[in-house]
């Protein structure tokens, strides 16, 4: 081989190893946004399932005030599904709506009497309303016993059950 054939194979070589390199560099490139875009749609993927569980709850403030009545259904439902019949659900006795510190919403406050029942009646009723779609949270149970001479299961509860209006301060005009 002459020494311009020499020449000629060295710049060839030269090239392809240049090119071989920048080739690793753009296959590296290409493995790092490929990586980059599986751990963004694994994002996505989890965004989602929040999405879609978020959705699903309820809302966690009514825009209004409800009626009497889409309070107290409701109420009357968890307990009929929790076997308290209706004569042991003594009253429902919605309260007025007080405003939670300096914030946008108010509360809602709604006592439930229930007498002669079990705690295992208190808690599926409790459960059934607050797990239902209702907004409904429980804040606060007081339980007496009938009597201190009784032996049986039954008492009376008084539960306190609310849910928050989205209701701004109304600044002066």
């Amino acid at each position: 081989m002459n020494r311009r054939m020499r020449v000629y194979l060295a710049i060839v070589f030269g090239l392809m190893a240049v090119v071989t390199v920048w080739s690793l560099g753009q296959m590296l490139n290409a493995r790092s946004a490929a990586q980059g875009a599986a751990r963004d749609l694994e994002d996505c993927l989890k965004y989602e399932d929040q999405i879609a569980r978020l959705r699903a709850r309820p809302t966690l403030a009514a825009d209004r005030e409800r009626l009497a009545a889409e309070i107290v259904g409701p109420i009357e439902r968890a307990a009929k599904a929790a076997g308290v019949s209706a004569d042991r659900l003594i009253r429902i006795s919605p309260e007025a709506a007080q405003r939670v510190c300096e914030t946008a919403y108010k509360e809602k406050p709604t006592r439930v009497y229930l007498k002669n029942v079990t705690l295992q009646q208190v808690v599926q009723t409790v459960h059934g309303l607050v797990t239902a779609e209702e907004g409904l949270t429980l804040k606060s149970v007081r339980l007496t016993a009938l009597s201190r001479e009784t032996t049986t299961n039954l008492w009376s509860a008084e539960l306190v059950l609310a849910y928050l209006i989205y209701e701004p301060q109304r600044t002066g005009l």
